[in-house]
């Protein structure tokens, strides 16, 4: 999915420029760069698969590696310990 320039700027700021799932230090400029140092893409908290929204409130910062083994499962599934079962916002988590 595209995003525009102000949605990159606004997902990476939303997490300090942090993996939303495991807090790697993310390099803005290596945005969807898969190998390059501190590579990141925009996640859905809720996958679209799942009935997420493709909308900002459902976005959020992942490194390739978290966003590569988050996949399709739900944020719960994908961390049990982190993420109560149900919840769908990510705002309470960041």
């Amino acid at each position: 999915m595209a995003y525009s320039e102000d949605d990159v700027n606004w997902v990476y700021d939303r997490t300090s420029g942090r993996c939303f799932y495991c807090g790697m230090t993310l390099s803005f400029h290596n945005y969807g760069i898969v190998g390059g140092r501190g590579a990141w893409e925009v996640d859905h908290f809720i996958p679209v698969a799942s009935g997420g929204a493709h909308q900002p409130y459902n976005w959020v910062a992942a490194c390739i590696d978290c966003n590569t083994r988050k996949s399709d499962l739900l944020p719960w599934d994908f961390d049990p310990h982190r993420f109560s079962r149900g919840d769908r916002d990510p705002d309470h988590y960041i």
